[in-house]
């Protein structure tokens, strides 16, 4: 039988990966404790850019809008909670509803709910460690 010039038979024995053997290994090194807790400060902050404008609408916002009256600050944060409650339960319950159904959509709000408050506190993280635009900086004023 011809070989191909550049046959060279090896038996199983013989045989050693310069590489590892793996893919993984050279194609997706291992995560370490500095990538991992760069990747929950970046997951993080990604969470609370979304919240970020509701909760100051929220907040500063709602305390600032000139209607604003002591002890319903957080009213808006309820309202998100009842929105949020009413989607996943309220508006779903029928005469023909069963027990196991309501149980399941309650669950579903009620996660949904600490989901909403998870991202609240992402924004209020953001807030901590982010540095906001003032915007007198880059604005040119004209006066009269």
């Amino acid at each position: 039988m011809m070989m191909p010039a550049n046959f060279s038979a090896v038996s199983e024995n013989e045989m050693t990966y310069v590489i590892g053997g793996g893919v993984a290994d050279y194609l997706a090194p291992v995560m370490e404790s500095a990538q991992w807790q760069n990747f929950s400060k970046n997951m993080v902050t990604i969470v609370g850019n979304k919240y970020v404008q509701g909760f100051l609408d929220n907040t500063v916002g709602a305390m600032f809008s000139g209607t604003w009256k002591p002890g319903v600050g957080m009213a808006g944060f309820g309202d998100q909670f009842s929105k949020i409650w009413a989607t996943n339960y309220t508006n779903k319950l029928g005469d023909d509803t069963t027990g196991f159904q309501k149980f399941k959509w309650g669950l579903k709000g009620a996660g949904n709910i600490a989901l909403n408050v998870v991202g609240n506190l992402a924004a209020i993280y953001n807030l901590g460690f982010g540095t906001a635009k003032n915007i007198v900086n880059e604005t040119k004023f004209n006066f009269v």
